[in-house]
């Protein structure tokens, strides 16, 4: 499994500045971990799935509802015999900037600020309106009649505003379920793996650190966030190495030692199988966009 940068995400968001995608129930053989530009709400419908964002993992409910910043790296995992429906918008930070007073764009950008994504839930007679603002944005987007841009940014500010709102009244909120044991245990593998990325880590490393077994780090691993350990280690070294690349000018070498591969070679072949392009050429697009 690999690691992506959503290409159809990025491109829309530097096009219009917002994707959305209302009531999809399209299913993918791969759900990647993955990263994108702008910031996410993500809305969870119908089906059975968990939601890693970070170092977090979330068991998703009809009416649930996650904000994070796309740079965050997440993955969703959902169950294959039930039916899986989803609502999202992206957006990027300048898309409303321009829209709303000062004090209000940060109050509402303040939403994104959680590192593991903020969960909201929606009560039932609450979900029907937020639906309807995630189709209201879709239909707008697939017209794109007279003024439509700045349609799409109301529609958009009055969707945050409703979220800031719900967000003040905690008292509201469904009581914060406990965690698993499981669940527990892989947010302390995930964060140790984002601590020690960079070093040598194996399976006896873990299990001598976090005192866990090692059939057992690998089964819970797996079956939480449907990823082997060795691949999520990869995917975020990836991740790693793909900021550098574009936010550097450092040699790939240097980036290679940095993030814990023992060669440049090995480094460029294991990017290529997880990104698709080498490193040279994935610094050379994506800087020319």
């Amino acid at each position: 499994m690999s690691l992506i940068i959503h290409t159809p995400t990025n491109l829309a968001l530097r096009r219009n500045g917002i994707y959305v995608r209302a009531d999809q129930s399209e299913w993918q053989y791969n759900w990647p971990v993955h990263t994108h530009e702008g910031f996410e709400i993500y809305y969870f419908i119908r089906g059975s799935a968990n939601y890693i964002i970070g170092e977090d993992i979330y068991d998703l409910s009809p009416g649930d509802m996650l904000l994070f910043r796309g740079s965050t790296i997440h993955r969703v995992n959902p169950a294959k015999d039930v039916p899986y429906v989803r609502s999202y918008v992206n957006f990027t930070e300048l898309f409303l900037k321009e829209q709303l007073p000062p004090e209000m764009y940060q109050k509402l950008l303040s939403l994104f600020d959680a590192p593991g994504g903020l969960l909201i839930r929606w009560a039932l007679d609450e979900q029907g309106e937020i639906e309807s603002g995630f189709r209201l944005l879709q239909q707008e987007i697939e017209r794109e009649a007279f003024g439509y841009e700045v349609i799409l940014k109301t529609y958009l500010a009055q969707l945050l505003i409703k979220i800031y709102r719900k967000s003040k009244h905690l008292v509201e909120f469904s009581p914060t379920e406990q965690p698993s044991h499981s669940q527990a245990n892989v947010r302390r593998i995930l964060q140790y793996i984002n601590q020690h990325f960079t070093e040598n880590i194996t399976l006896a490393d873990l299990s001598k650190a976090l005192h866990l077994n090692k059939y057992y780090i690998c089964h819970s691993f797996k079956e939480v966030t449907g990823y082997t350990v060795n691949n999520y280690l990869m995917s975020k070294r990836i991740e790693e190495a793909k900021k550098l690349l574009l936010t550097t000018n450092e040699p790939v070498s240097a980036i290679a030692e940095k993030i814990g591969f023992n060669t440049s070679v090995h480094f460029s072949r294991s990017f290529k199988q997880y990104a698709g392009v080498s490193p040279q050429i994935f610094r050379k697009v994506s800087v020319s966009k």
